[in-house]
C-alpha cells in the first residue's frame, strides 16, 4: 500500500525498542516531508492526520509509562515512602481545604434532609437498638478505629511480603480511593451524625480512644464523613482475604468484612448510610483503574528486586506467586553464587 497513505509495515522493519505505532508515526512524517508539493498541497488533511498520529503516539507512550510505574513492585522503603507520601498529601488537604466544624454541620444538615426525605434517616434509631441491646457495643466501638489504623496496613504489608504479585494493584486501589475521598472531603466537608447532634459519641465514652482529643484530631480530619473511607477501603481487606488466602474462614471473613464495616461506621455514629453510598461511589471507579493499570498477578520488578520461591511453597497463579522478601532474596543471590564459585 505505497504512496501519499503509507504503506504496510513488516514487524521485521521495526528497530528494537520501538512498537509498530512509533514505526508507523516516523512513516507518515517522512512520506509527508518527502512527497511532492502537488499532492502536499491537496489541503491540511495530511498534516491533520501527521499530528494526529503523533497526538495518539504521545497518549499511548504515556499510557504504557504510567502502568508500568503502576504495576511495579519496589522495595519496603519505597513502599513505604509512597504511603507516607499519600498521608502527607492527606495533611496538606486538610490543612488547605478541611473546612471549619461551622461548614460540615451545614453541609451534614442538607445530608439529613436528603435522607429523611428518602426514608432512609434510620441511624439514631439503629444505635439506640444497639446500645439498649447490648449487640456488641464494645466490639463495634473498637472495630471503627482499629480497622482503619491497624488493619489495612497490616493486610497490605502482609500483602507485600506473602503475595507480593498482588500488591501493586492493591496499593493503587488504596491510594486512588483514598485519593478519590480527599477531592470530595476539601470540596464538601460534612461533620458526621455524633459532631451533628444526630447521635452519641459511643467510641470516645467507650474505648481509651477519644476522637475529641487534640492528639487525635491532629491525624485525622472531623469533618471528612462523606464519603466513608472505611467503606471506600474495605474492599482492600476484603479482596486480599477473598482471593489470596485459602481458608474457608477467611474468605467468609472476606465476604463479611465491608458489612462489618458498614455497621461499625453507622451505629458508632461517625457515618450516614449516604456515606456508604459515597464510599462506593470513590472504590468502584478506583478499583476499574486499578485493574486497568495493574492487573493482579502482571507484576513489573523494579532494578535491583529479586523474587525467589522458597522450596515446598505452594505457587497460586490466580492469587499471585509467592513473593520473597528482598532480604531472603539477597541470601538466596549469595548462596547461589558460593554454589557456583570454584572450588580451590
Amino acid at each position: 500500500m505505497d504512496g501519499v497513505y503509507g504503506r504496510v509495515i513488516s514487524h521485521t522493519e521495526i528497530p528494537p525498542g520501538q512498537t509498530v505505532l512509533d514505526t508507523f508515526v516516523f512513516d507518515t512524517l517522512y512520506q509527508t516531508s518527502t512527497m511532492p508539493r502537488r499532492r502536499a498541497g491537496r489541503g491540511n488533511a495530511g498534516r491533520a492526520g501527521v499530528l494526529a498520529s503523533l497526538a495518539m503516539g504521545t497518549v499511548v507512550r504515556w499510557g504504557d509509562a504510567l502502568r508500568r510505574v503502576a504495576r511495579s513492585l519496589g522495595s519496603g522503603r519505597r513502599e513505604g515512602a509512597i504511603a507516607l507520601g499519600a498521608y502527607g498529601v492527606y495533611s496538606l488537604v486538610r490543612g488547605l481545604f478541611g473546612g471549619t466544624l461551622a461548614e460540615g454541620r451545614a453541609n451534614a444538615a442538607d445530608v439529613i434532609d436528603l435522607e429523611r426525605q428518602l426514608g432512609i434517616l434510620v441511624e439514631p434509631d439503629l444505635q439506640r437498638v444497639f446500645v439498649d441491646n447490648h449487640l456488641a457495643m464494645p466490639f463495634w466501638n473498637l472495630f471503627y478505629p482499629v480497622s482503619q489504623v491497624i488493619v489495612l496496613p497490616l493486610t497490605l504489608i502482609l500483602v507485600f511480603r506473602y503475595r507480593g504479585a498482588a500488591y501493586p494493584f492493591l496499593r493503587n486501589l488504596a491510594i486512588l480511593s483514598w485519593c478519590g475521598g480527599l477531592v470530595w472531603y476539601a470540596l464538601q466537608p460534612v461533620a458526621p451524625p455524633r459532631l451533628a447532634g444526630l447521635a452519641s459519641d459511643t467510641v470516645s465514652g467507650q474505648t481509651f480512644v477519644d476522637l475529641e482529643s487534640p492528639l487525635i484530631q491532629a491525624f485525622y480530619n472531623p469533618v471528612a464523613a462523606m464519603p466513608s473511607l472505611h467503606v471506600g477501603l474495605a474492599p482492600v481487606i476484603a479482596w486480599a482475604l477473598w482471593r489470596l488466602t485459602r481458608s474457608p474462614w477467611s474468605r467468609a471473613l472476606g465476604l463479611a468484612y465491608p458489612l462489618l464495616v458498614a455497621t461499625s461506621i453507622v451505629v458508632t455514629g461517625n457515618h450516614y448510610l449516604l456515606d456508604i453510598a459515597g464510599g462506593l461511589a470513590v472504590v468502584l471507579p478506583a478499583a476499574a483503574i486499578a485493574r486497568w493499570a495493574s492487573p493482579p498477578g502482571q507484576l513489573m520488578i523494579r532494578p535491583g528486586r529479586a523474587l525467589h520461591h522458597r522450596p515446598g511453597d505452594a505457587i497460586d497463579a490466580s492469587a499471585g506467586d509467592f513473593v520473597a522478601s528482598p532480604r531472603d532474596a539477597r541470601t538466596t543471590e549469595r548462596a547461589q553464587a558460593d554454589a557456583q564459585r570454584p572450588q580451590s
